[in-house]
């Protein structure tokens, strides 16, 4: 920045360095969260009054191929969104949102999967025991050939939606807050990571108590789950397993009726519009996504010998420090 702006020791004026961080040469943490949000989610919501429909006419193939589609400009306005906050506002590499195309993704991706169905599949089984879920058969839409035409147009359109949902909340949110904090030398990161965790958890709950209070809670809750696992991972492929798992098992279980349904089940209340979902339900899976946690520290602890948050999370690999010889996890410490 230019001499005019700074001191006589070379530091930035007290107003500019309230809104700059010098060290990192970008903005402080809450302003590029602030704009990065505000930008991401104008972007989504464009893009939400985009709905493409591709094939005319009825029918269940139809139906999830539309789906599938309209689901794509929301979708792809949160990723451009995200992409250009990092690049241009967070001067980052875009791996640093947890984006490690690693051999092992796949494992990371498979077993948060086998978390998030076992949620799901544990507030139905519950339901069906004690009484608030009635299970009224198995049915292929369409036949066998049909309904897995369906259950993999469902799977994609899903698939669309968990990413570009993580991608903002876990990788952009979190990470953001994280390095904030990580920062100051009274807070740990430990402490760092939780109110990371807490911030990207209430995000969740906003936007997603428009379908109900308690769709909302029950959100928040899970969003707890998914930042643990990202902060304990340092990979945004256990989380989108996670989520993944969660909504993909309600669609085939029948909590979330699409045409790819395979369990038909009913139940007298819900909480929320289109959906199965009693009050009982949500808090057997926020019980679940507790008992989910306490899974990923029994499993970190046993692979990495202690429970750590990963430090690439909190230390930011900066665009113009890419060919720096100084290692990411010794930057300068500049709260916020």
């Amino acid at each position: 920045m230019s001499a005019k702006l700074r001191n006589k020791n070379g530091q930035l004026w007290l107003p500019l360095r309230l809104l700059w961080n010098d060290n990192e040469r970008r903005p402080r943490a809450p302003i590029r969260l602030v704009v990065g949000i505000v930008l991401v989610l104008t972007l989504a919501n464009t893009g939400r009054t985009i709905q493409p429909s591709v094939l005319g006419g009825d029918g269940p193939i139809t139906e999830t191929v539309n789906t599938l589609i309209g689901g794509v400009p929301q979708a792809a306005g949160i990723i451009l969104g995200v992409i250009l906050v990092s690049l241009v506002l967070d001067r980052r590499i875009l791996t640093d949102l947890g984006l490690n195309f690693r051999s092992g993704v796949w494992l990371s991706f498979t077993g948060g999967l086998a978390l998030g169905i076992g949620i799901t599949s544990l507030s139905i089984a519950v339901g069906a025991v004690v009484g608030f879920y009635e299970i009224g058969g198995i049915q292929m839409t369409g036949g066998p050939a049909v309904w897995i035409l369906l259950v993999l147009g469902t799977a994609i359109s899903q698939l669309v939606i968990v990413v570009a949902e993580e991608f903002l909340v876990r990788g952009y949110i979190i990470t953001n807050v994280l390095e904030g904090l990580d920062g100051f030398p009274s807070i740990p990161r430990s402490v760092a990571a939780g109110v990371a965790v807490v911030i990207a958890s209430l995000f969740f709950y906003l936007t997603h108590s428009t379908r109900g209070e308690v769709f909302g809670l029950m959100a928040g809750g899970l969003a707890v789950l998914l930042g643990v696992a990202y902060v304990l991972s340092g990979d945004l492929a256990v989380p989108i397993g996670i989520h993944f798992g969660v909504n993909f098992a309600g669609m085939i279980g029948g909590s979330a009726p699409q045409q790819a349904t395979l369990v038909q089940v009913m139940s007298p209340t819900t909480v929320a519009e289109a959906l199965v979902l009693p009050a009982e339900a949500v808090v057997i899976r926020i019980f679940g996504a507790a008992i989910g946690i306490g899974l990923l520290l029994w499993w970190y602890h046993s692979v990495n010998g202690q429970i750590r948050i990963v430090p690439e999370v909190a230390c930011p690999r900066l665009r113009w420090k890419r060919n720096s010889e100084e290692s990411p996890n010794s930057s300068e410490s500049d709260p916020m």
